[in-house]
């Protein structure tokens, strides 16, 4: 049995700024854990780590912390200020750097935030490398730090950022001719997206790129993908794209507004890669549909848990080139050990000029199948297994789908929220189900 993590969620350490554990207090003990995590783990180095920011208010004073307990152990500090997560990863391989430390909550909203944990391979932690972490935070010693003559000095890493844009060029071909509309989110890709696109010859059009540390995903990005849709159907665009909070996912928008979700971005890339690897890696919410489509042209689907650490430790188990999730996480190793958004976009972008093809052409590959998420929140998060009215309902969808659909009930790893997925070929049957299923969670006392 797993031990239970006290800090790490699906992905890294998450919570509401100045609430246990993203206290200034509590960060700076974090810092120092992981500067004695390193320190132990690699003895005979002076370490060096990146770390960069999204654009939450709370982003500086974190940032602020963690840099005060992990220079307090002897660790030298990279600040490349605010960069998508990415670009950690990258810094990370190109620097031959001992780690990275990413400041963001991802998609949630501005009050949230937290910490994502690079290896020196630019891989997001494992859950081994997150639990050998945690001990050292929670042991019962005082943790040691250097001498006076020894503490780790802060060293200003902006001027990295341009060789992290100019690797994103390397990636796409001259987009000259097409009308691109990208929604930043009000978040860490605000500055490195547009120019980007617009060194590749796009004609970009760029919205939710002022922020102010509140407005960070709030009705845009990833996760509000209508509002990118509408403004492509308005300015007759080629194709758009919407990025989240800290740039690590991408969801496009097709010359009709028809949003192209992370399945389909998938099916596109695998096609493209189809000659260098027969793999691909999805979690269990990624539409039956891209199993089929990928079945046809000769690949073979592997899932996993969700979340794109899982994703990217399948795809080097497998040899995968192409994996991701339906949110839009998307990992294409020849460029990246992570999910990055600009680059699954620019790459989208380069396939559709390539081949001469509307992205919706593109899209239209995968026939998915109806599906629905029902999100519920939860006042706590017993094991579903201990839930027996709640298995007892998902017993009955299963048997009520017989095989021709799919039922997910799992808990979200950042946010106090019981996801419920059904997906069939029957609507009807759909809303049966997540009706079922919803009065059954309600039965057990555990909603909100």
């Amino acid at each position: 049995m797993k031990a239970k993590r006290k800090l790490f969620g699906t992905d890294g350490i998450r919570g509401i700024a100045n609430k246990y554990p993203l206290t200034p207090e509590m960060v700076q003990k974090i810092g120092i854990a992981y500067g004695v995590y390193l320190n132990a783990k690699f003895p005979d180095e002076r370490h060096t780590v990146v770390i960069g920011k999204d654009t939450r208010l709370s982003s500086d004073m974190i940032k602020s912390a963690f840099i005060s307990g992990l220079t307090a152990t002897g660790v030298d500090v990279i600040d490349v200020g605010t960069v998508p997560t990415p670009a950690i990863s990258y810094f990370v391989r190109e620097g031959n750097l001992s780690g990275g430390v990413m400041v963001s909550a991802s998609h949630n909203p501005y009050e949230y935030n937290g910490l994502k944990f690079f290896t020196r391979e630019g891989k997001k932690f494992s859950e081994v490398e997150e639990g050998g972490l945690e001990l050292v935070v929670f042991n019962k010693y005082e943790l040691p730090k250097a001498l006076p003559e020894n503490i780790g000095r802060v060293f200003d890493g902006e001027n990295l950022v341009e060789s992290y844009e100019k690797h994103l060029e390397s990636a796409g071909r001259y987009l000259a001719g097409l009308k691109i509309g990208i929604d930043c989110a009000n978040g860490a890709t605000f500055q490195i997206a547009p120019q980007v696109f617009r060194s590749l010859g796009a004609r970009v059009f760029v919205f939710n790129a002022e922020p102010d540390g509140k407005n960070i995903n709030e009705g845009c990005g990833a996760l509000h993908p209508e509002f990118i849709a509408q403004k492509v159907r308005d300015l007759n665009l080629h194709m758009g794209f919407a990025f989240d909070g800290d740039g690590d996912r991408c969801i496009a928008v097709d010359e009709n507004g028809n949003i192209v979700d992370g399945d389909k971005l998938i099916a596109i890339l695998a096609a493209h890669y189809a000659q260098k690897s027969k793999e691909v890696v999805a979690t269990v919410m990624s539409n039956m549909g891209l199993e089929v489509f990928l079945k046809e042209m000769g690949l073979n689907l592997h899932r996993t848990p969700v979340g794109d650490r899982f994703v990217a430790e399948k795809m080097d188990e497998v040899g995968a080139l192409v994996g991701g999730e339906q949110s839009g996480h998307v990992i294409i190793k020849e460029f990246s050990e992570t999910g990055d958004g600009i680059l699954t976009a620019i790459l989208i972008a380069s396939i559709a000029k390539s081949v001469k093809k509307p992205l919706s052409q593109l899209a239209s590959m995968v026939k998915t199948f109806p599906q629905k998420l029902k999100n519920i929140r939860v006042k706590e998060k017993p094991p579903l297994e201990k839930l027996e009215k709640l298995q007892n309902a998902i017993k009955e969808a299963e048997e009520k789908l017989a095989g021709k659909g799919r039922v997910l009930v799992r808990y979200s790893g950042t946010e106090p929220v019981l996801r419920i997925m059904v997906e069939a070929e029957d609507e009807n049957l759909i809303d049966v189900i997540i009706e079922d299923l919803q009065k059954a969670v309600k039965e057990e006392g555990i909603a909100l």
